[in-house]
């Protein structure tokens, strides 16, 4: 058998009025069960708050760490292709002093095949690294 504690107390006419209503729309015999009712839901919700706010936390957390290592991947990645691009620059300016180049030829004014070609190399490997990566990204 339940416990019960009788007490008496005061509430708006606005709460008064609800609490009968709930009785009512609930078949309750009295309204101190339809208090009961309404403050084990008042606690049901609660714990489901908590655990919202504690999935939140973690799937944030989660979220966060994840988009972290992958901008540090792009970060070390982005560094290493700003080092190859100024080691380049250093040996073509080297090659172009040994050589006495005093002027050069924009390729917007002329393009030779080796460029051409070159420029197509790259793109098939870029090309070629993306779909290794897709595929690899939709098998897991």
């Amino acid at each position: 058998m339940i416990t019960k504690h009788q007490f008496r107390t005061r509430v708006k006419n606005i709460n008064y009025d609800y609490l009968e209503n709930h009785q009512i729309i609930n078949d309750f015999s009295n309204i101190g069960e339809a208090l009961d009712a309404i403050l084990q839901e008042h606690k049901e919700l609660s714990k489901n708050d908590w655990s919202l706010q504690y999935i939140s936390h973690t799937v944030a957390t989660q979220v966060n760490d994840t988009l972290s290592t992958e901008i540090n991947r792009v970060r070390l990645g982005t560094n290493n292709i700003d080092r190859n691009t100024q080691i380049l620059t250093e040996l073509l300016q080297g090659f172009m002093q040994s050589q006495n180049v005093q002027h050069i030829i924009p390729t917007n004014k002329f393009k030779p095949s080796f460029l051409i070609d070159t420029e197509k190399l790259v793109e098939e490997r870029i090309n070629t690294m993306k779909q290794k990566k897709d595929s690899k990204r939709y098998k897991t």
